[in-house]
């Protein structure tokens, strides 16, 4: 069995639990001007490979695995 999570018939991953401990808030600041919306974005692993930002309930947003 693979350690992938499983994905809906419309090409979404079904996982919504990040990896522990890989959970980072990102200065935008420091990216600069163009960047600036992504200040204060969390942003966690999913097992399924990418690295979606979260919800306000530490969950994981709505997302497509990579393609392989």
């Amino acid at each position: 069995m693979s350690d992938k999570p499983a994905v809906t018939p419309d090409g979404y991953c079904t996982n919504t639990q990040p990896v522990s401990g890989t959970i980072e808030q990102v200065n935008g600041h420091a990216l600069g001007g163009k960047f600036f919306k992504m200040h204060g974005r969390r942003y966690a692993d999913c097992p399924c490979g990418r690295r979606p930002s979260l919800t306000d309930r530490d969950k994981l947003r709505r997302h497509k695995p990579p393609k392989e």
